[in-house]
């Protein structure tokens, strides 16, 4: 073989090489292992499954970037922020509406002078504050990512001479933040809520960028929503691993909806198993 087909052969490689990037969501203990605080049935397979394709394809892998819950324990969706009138807390998984705090039903313990303009906003957005348990709390065992992610995460690194890097949301007290490119409600005095322009624009830099991580219905679903409005060029690049996250409720017609959109902008929707290079 002459040293110009030779050339020409790994030019024509090279240049049908896709730079792909992983992008995780909350790979973290408190929803990936069935003892965490706020556990997503399903999940523990489906870090099995993502460390299996990163293993199975690493030198093929270009990036991955990681979010992180990152919660103080103080945080409006957790109980210790509401009190009822005669000192009750709300229930795990209940909703507390704008209508409930004018009405004195709950009152906001901390940031009271956020509180109701927060529920108001988000209702403006036809979304709800939901009363979790508390989780991923900074530090904790609960907010560490998984050790079989971070297992191959390492292999991975070393073989390739590449890292990870690691993004973080939800530390804001008085917002949701269940995407990583924006917080349900973006507060002024809190940049921290704004935009992440600089993760969708790290992220478009890619040929493919394979969407995974837990739960579905929230985190996952948010951050493609931030993404299909946000990036339309990025959103065409976006691949959803569907057998690699897991769903809390399996009827959320927002998730649902939000799916269907990125659909029809191009996202597709594979298995781990089907995926190509």
């Amino acid at each position: 073989m002459s040293l110009f087909v030779v050339h020409l052969y790994y030019s024509t490689k090279a240049k049908s090489m896709k730079k792909v990037a992983i992008l995780g969501i909350d790979i973290q203990n408190d929803f990936t292992l069935p003892t965490g605080a706020l556990f997503v049935k399903g999940a523990d397979a489906d870090v099995k499954r993502m460390a299996d394709f990163v293993l199975n394809n690493q030198e093929k892998i270009s990036y991955i970037a990681l979010t992180l819950d990152s919660h103080q324990p103080i945080h409006v969706a957790h109980q210790c922020y509401w009190k009822g009138e005669s000192g009750n807390r709300p229930a795990l998984f209940s909703t507390i509406s704008a209508s409930d705090v004018r009405k004195g039903v709950w009152i906001a313990q901390y940031n009271a002078d956020m509180a109701l303009t927060y529920l108001e906003q988000l209702e403006a957005k036809d979304e709800v504050c939901t009363i979790w348990p508390m989780h991923c709390i900074l530090g904790t065992d609960g907010w560490a990512i998984n050790k079989t992610l971070t297992d191959c995460l390492t292999e991975w690194a070393i073989d390739n001479g590449r890292a990870y890097e690691l993004f973080y949301k939800g530390y804001s007290q008085s917002t949701e933040h269940y995407s990583i490119f924006r917080a349900a409600v973006e507060w002024e005095s809190e940049p921290e809520t704004y935009l992440n322009t600089k993760l969708l624009s790290i992220l478009n830099n890619f040929d493919e960028v394979l969407l995974m991580g837990e739960a579905a219905d929230y985190c996952v679903a948010n951050s493609l929503d931030d993404i299909l409005d946000e990036c339309s060029e990025l959103a065409r690049k976006i691949v959803v691993m569907t057998d690699c996250m897991s769903w809390i409720n399996q009827d959320n017609r927002r998730a649902e909806a939000i799916f269907e959109k990125a659909g029809r902008q191009g996202v597709r929707f594979l298995q781990s198993t089907e995926y190509t290079f």
